[in-house]
């Protein structure tokens, strides 16, 4: 059992909680109308006693009842067994992502890219969120997202503009949530990112962040 999956897991149901959720045999089934399949999917996150048939029999009724497709996010923790079972029912792998954490002791230095260093950024604090900018001309070319929950800082919606890229404007977004978060008494950051984004996954581990588990979906074809 990998304890810091199902961790982070519980953290996201609480950080973007769904519209509608029904607990299933230890599954969590997440309906919200007006997403995808992200935001409204089935998360067997902890033990089933029941058939793993049976119960995805259960799930395709309940999100065809509210003319959703049917998909399951899958974590490192869920045995392998139901992965092969949905593959074999037509679910297709989609999303892959890795969840990477940092530590307040393991922030590491960032060389700034590109001509000249990038504005240090503005911190605007609501509650248990951070969020950071950075402006050039009166327009927003970066910008980031911090959430506090419990002991430790989830990093959202890191984004510079297609033009400002690779001049360090990322990395000075996280930075400075990241700073921000440990001076108010995170132990940790963390954030998520697709497998197949190498750069981004660059930036990140260059900051200190280190891959602690993986997760994808499996999405019914039709």
């Amino acid at each position: 059992m990998n304890f810091a999956a199902l961790r982070y897991e519980e953290l996201s149901l609480n950080t973007f909680p769904s519209l509608h959720t029904q607990v299933y045999d230890g599954w969590i089934l997440r309906f919200r109308e007006d997403g995808d399949w992200r935001d409204s999917c089935v998360l067997p996150l902890y033990l089933s006693t029941r058939s793993y048939e049976d119960k995805i029999d259960f799930c395709e009724k309940k999100f065809a009842a509210r003319s959703l497709p049917c998909a399951f996010k899958m974590t490192s923790n869920v045995p392998s067994a139901l992965d092969q079972q949905l593959e074999q029912r037509g679910y297709a792998l989609m999303g892959k992502t890795r969840v990477l954490e940092c530590r307040a002791d393991g922030l590491t230095v960032h060389l700034e890219c590109g001509e000249k260093k990038q504005p240090k950024p503005d911190l605007r604090r609501k509650d248990n969120r951070i969020e950071a900018f950075i402006c050039e001309k009166g327009e927003i070319i970066a910008r980031g997202l911090g959430v506090f929950e419990e002991d430790t800082l989830g990093l959202y919606d890191i984004h510079v503009n297609r033009e400002h890229r690779r001049k360090g404007a990322g990395t000075a977004i996280c930075r400075a949530l990241m700073e921000e978060g440990f001076r108010n008494g995170a132990k940790s950051t963390h954030l998520q990112v697709l497998a197949s984004n190498l750069e981004a996954l660059s930036l990140y581990r260059s900051l200190g962040f280190q891959e602690i588990y993986l997760y994808w979906y499996r999405v019914k074809n039709g």
